[in-house]
């Protein structure tokens, strides 16, 4: 096994990825001395990158593609976007389309491109600004020159430019350098290149590569913004390598002419990942007691049943009071009525339930003016308050407009309208969205008590601290120990409610998703959405079997 294999830090490509078409970008001037040096360089073809057999690493040489050769670009932008940024997962609409376009039409080399990803506003927020000035020196050069820093020296002058002419000038100052040129060239997508001797790189840079990477599927993103290295750089002396999680150290005795030697093998699990006794594993809503497996949408459309419409007005019920057992004087009658004639929309029918006596009774008489807004935003919106100042302004609304005016500032609302407009009852939007931070699932998780509790049993806020600090809120993790409460049984006549026992093999080594060894026990109800996440991953049943 590799080096890189066993730190989990293969590379998904066999060689370095190089692209390479006719340059047809305008000459312009130079805007700043970088600027100029770099066209004097390229001018006269100074340091072109690797130039034969021997200086291009693994034996491959850097090849040159035909324009028309859209498979090889594909790929040098994919391999350019997971070194630079880490290994992180990229969104459409994080990606940089005007660079790749110029990249493709050859206005841009690699180095141009890969300069254009470093200075984005996605590695920015990531690699700038949300991390300490060594850690981001370390990421960058990790991610552009694909080595640790050699020693506190190379970090210090980094930190000082850094400190005196900013991000952008580290970025230029890396990519423009010698050491750039020479092993990458305008054509070569950087790659991590300390696993193996390279000439000029010490032997310290294994472990402190090693302590930067810490796995073939993690991001550095996710690592932590403090420096890795700031000890083993400030004493000169070796990173202390962490195990990855997917393997363990075994020294194993074999017979050889230098003695025992040591290697790492694959992590041999005592049990099913599964297991009978836990809950589905990965799934927002079963593991944390809130009922079905994937979220039910009620929805008003023409040609409704009687039938139909009272199962829209109890789900509108359900979601707007907060899960409660209403009696049948505590219902708004005369809504319910207009609604199933026709006169009301689904929203309006909202709002009437929403301004009724009995809602102000619930959540507004009884509760902390926080806890009332943290409610509404749960009721309505489907979600917890994103922000202390999103809180406050509500706060003020109730204050200075009053009950009425609160209640309509969420069902008149552009993002009521466009989630959920006039037709569909509000429902929890638990799940990852885009454009919602994810710490809005551990807050909807703090008002989310579980699947059989009502809203009205608490009265003071949740969210307090959690909006006040910025930070995870306290004692959500207690809802991990509730269980899976969709009342399926052993020997049910229906098939529905019946348990089913779902066998899955691991996924082979080399895809995309790791799926291991596990055992699901779900009922009939859930039996095609547990078996289309199963299949997503990349998982083989190998067996479904009824529990009697």
């Amino acid at each position: 096994m590799s080096a890189s294999q066993g730190f989990g830090a293969a590379s998904l490509n066999d060689a370095p990825v190089s692209f390479s078409r006719t340059r047809n970008a305008s000459a312009k001037a130079a805007l700043s001395n970088g600027e100029f040096l770099r066209q004097s360089c390229a001018s006269m073809k100074i340091a072109i990158g690797p130039r034969n057999h021997e200086d291009c690493p693994h034996g491959v040489t850097a090849q040159r593609y035909a324009p028309d050769d859209s498979a090889a670009l594909a790929t040098a932008i994919s391999a350019a976007y997971r070194q630079v940024f880490g290994n992180a997962h990229v969104m459409d609409n994080e990606r940089s389309a005007e660079l790749e376009a110029r990249y493709g039409n050859g206005e841009l080399t690699t180095r141009d491109f890969v300069r254009g990803l470093a200075k984005t506003s996605f590695y920015k927020a990531r690699f700038f600004e949300g991390v300490a000035p060594q850690r981001g020196i370390e990421l960058n050069l990790k991610h552009l020159l694909g080595r640790p820093p050699l020693d506190q020296a190379e970090m210090s002058a980094h930190i000082s430019l850094l400190a005196s002419a900013g991000h952008d000038a580290v970025i230029d100052f890396i990519v423009d350098g010698a050491e750039y040129a020479e092993v990458f060239g305008d054509d070569v997508v950087p790659y991590t290149r300390s696993f193996t001797s390279a000439a000029g790189i010490p032997n310290n840079s294994f472990a402190r590569m090693a302590t930067l990477e810490r796995g073939f599927a993690i991001s550095d993103n996710a690592i932590g913004s403090s420096s890795q290295l700031a000890n083993a750089l400030a004493r000169n002396t070796t990173a202390y390598i962490q195990l990855p999680s997917g393997a363990s150290f075994t020294g194993g005795a074999q017979s050889s002419g230098l003695g025992t030697t040591a290697q790492f093998a694959a992590k041999k699990r005592a049990s099913s990942d599964g297991g009978d006794s836990t809950p589905i594993r990965n799934d927002a809503y079963v593991g944390f007691g809130l009922g079905q497996r994937e979220q039910e949408v009620f929805q008003r459309c023409p040609g409704d049943s009687a039938d139909q419409i009272n199962g829209l007005i109890r789900a509108t019920y359900r979601q707007v009071m907060g899960n409660p057992h209403l009696m049948e004087s505590e219902r708004a009658m005369t809504a319910e009525s207009r609604y199933a004639e026709g006169y009301l929309s689904t929203r309006e029918l909202v709002r009437a339930i929403a301004l009724s006596p009995e809602y102000s009774r619930r959540f507004f008489e009884t509760n902390a003016p926080y806890r009332f807004v943290e409610l509404n935003f749960k009721h309505f919106l489907g979600r917890a308050p994103k922000s202390q100042a999103e809180l406050s302004e509500h706060i003020q609304i109730l204050a200075n407009d009053g009950y009425e005016a609160e209640i309509n500032s969420y069902l008149d609302s552009a993002e009521y309208q466009n989630t959920f407009g006039e037709d569909t009852v509000p429902y929890m939007r638990i799940l990852s969205e885009e454009g919602r931070a994810q710490v809005a699932f551990n807050r909807h998780l703090s008002l989310a008590e579980g699947f059989a509790a009502s809203d009205a049993v608490l009265n003071s806020a949740s969210l307090v601290t959690s909006m006040a600090t910025n930070s995870v809120p306290s004692g959500w993790r207690t809802t991990t120990s509730r269980t899976n409460r969709n009342g399926a049984v052993a020997g049910s006549p229906s098939a529905t409610t019946k348990r089913f026992r779902i066998v899955v093999q691991a996924q082979p080594r080399g895809g995309r998703q790791r799926t291991p060894n596990a055992s699901y026990l779900v009922s009939g109800k859930d039996m095609s959405s547990q078996m289309k996440y199963i299949h997503a991953r990349g998982g083989r049943i190998v067996s479904i079997t009824e529990v009697m």
